[in-house]
């Protein structure tokens, strides 16, 4: 039997995440939205486990460019995101992975895959 749960939450200054959990008896799935606003992700670093998706949602009004790093030349470029425009990338492999915008340098986040 499967079971779905969903939760949303509203920040008090206009970025959202969801949180989106599919549970079987012997697996989770963890889909977690990510926005980009105002120049910034919505969080800095987050924690989730192998084999979950990230969904990155472009509340800006401007393009971005998001690529995940896992080291030294290990880098997935996702590709230019335009405005209202939403990307999704699984994490395969546990480790530390470093997300940018390419366009922005400073919008950084950092994923722990356990």
């Amino acid at each position: 039997m499967k079971l779905t749960l969903r939760h949303a939450r509203r920040a008090s200054f206009g970025v959202s995440a969801v949180l989106l959990v599919t549970a079987s008896a012997a697996w989770a799935v963890t889909n977690l939205a990510i926005s980009q606003h105002n120049l910034r992700f919505s969080q800095t670093q987050i924690s989730i486990h192998e084999g979950d998706t990230v969904t990155f949602n472009n509340d800006d009004e401007i393009t971005h460019n998001i690529s995940v790093r896992a080291g030294e030349g290990d880098t997935e470029d996702l590709g230019l995101q335009k405005p209202k425009v939403s990307v999704t990338h699984r994490f395969d492999r546990k480790g530390v992975y470093y997300v940018v915008c390419s366009i922005h340098p400073r919008m950084r986040l950092t994923v722990n895959v356990n």
